[in-house]
């Protein structure tokens, strides 16, 4: 595994921890608790870290700029190494412009007081930098032989529809979550399948819930399928079989949402794995992405190229 790799890897990784820091700042309310000031926390590039929205608003800054300082490593290295190599360069310099889209865009987020359109957008933005990432790394991996590619064009399209659905699923949760208002029982809503969709909490809450039940459908159809060709796509189908118990995992997570009154755990909880969820179908396409096939065919030596074990 070159330094190239790894460091991938690790982006990924620490962004994925950053997607559940986020998640804590909504859980916990805690998005103003270093005031609308931006880069400064409460008038502090240092602040005390007096309260408990102060600290967990810090911890998310600090953690996003840890992973703006990995992208611009990973960048650093991309141009030195991999100039001549648009499928490996120009991701990575889109990664690192994604990375400063997602700094400033942080800061409107602050200074319009936690805006519900500018958080969904803002977490489509992380959403993008793990996609980006994922790519990334299975790029490197086929060029230097490290992937076992499983090409069927069919099955990464398919997996791409499906990620976005799960990407619309998660950005109506955050647009929900932005209402303060107690979430209504689940799974019913007021004692009804359809309650009265005049009320808007009502009908945030149906809206979220009827689009999870048809991700849902989508999401199991497509693993099962993708399971059933495990002999032929054995790492696409542990990414499904990722996907699926996930899934599970998140509607229970939803569902205990309400029951416990949205504990900050559960809640967090639940966005973290809305995002392995994402992170698992974006692999699933990019490990049966038929242009990975071709590369790795054309980098035979790459397994063994000294050059490339030492960056």
């Amino acid at each position: 595994m070159t330094g190239f790799r790894r460091l991938s890897i690790a982006s990924l990784f620490a962004t994925l921890i950053l997607v559940a820091i986020g998640g804590l700042v909504r859980a916990t309310q805690s998005g103003l608790g270093c005031g609308d000031d931006w880069p400064r926390c409460n008038g502090r590039l240092a602040p005390a870290l007096e309260t408990r929205a102060e600290i967990i608003e810090f911890s998310h800054r600090f953690v996003a700029m840890i992973v703006g300082f990995m992208v611009l490593g990973l960048a650093i290295l991309a141009w030195r190494h991999y100039r001549d190599n648009p499928r490996i360069l120009r991701p990575t310099l889109g990664a690192l412009a994604l990375v400063i889209f997602q700094a400033l865009l942080g800061a409107l987020v602050v200074i319009q007081e936690l805006k519900a359109e500018t958080v969904v957008v803002h977490l489509v933005g992380s959403m993008s930098v793990l996609a980006l990432l994922i790519y990334i790394i299975g790029k490197v991996g086929a060029e230097q032989g490290k992937l076992r590619v499983e090409a069927d064009a069919a099955l990464s399209k398919q997996a791409v529809v499906v990620a976005l659905g799960v990407l619309a699923l998660l950005m109506v949760g955050s647009y929900v979550s932005s209402y303060p208002d107690r979430p209504p029982a689940w799974p019913l809503i007021n004692g009804r399948l359809i309650p009265d969709l005049s009320n808007v909490v009502f009908l945030v809450h149906f809206v979220h819930r009827a689009l999870a039940v048809v991700v849902a459908v989508l999401l199991f159809v497509f693993c099962l399928r993708v399971i059933k060709q495990k002999e032929n796509h054995p790492t696409a189908a542990r990414f499904a079989y990722a996907a699926l118990v996930l899934f599970v995992l998140e509607t229970l997570v939803g569902a205990a949402n309400v029951w416990t009154d949205l504990n900050p755990v559960i809640v967090t909880m639940h966005l973290s794995f809305g995002g392995l969820i994402w992170s698992s179908l974006i692999a699933l396409a990019v490990v049966t992405r038929p242009a990975l096939e071709r590369v790795a065919e054309r980098q035979p030596m790459a397994q063994t190229s000294p050059a490339l074990e030492g960056r």
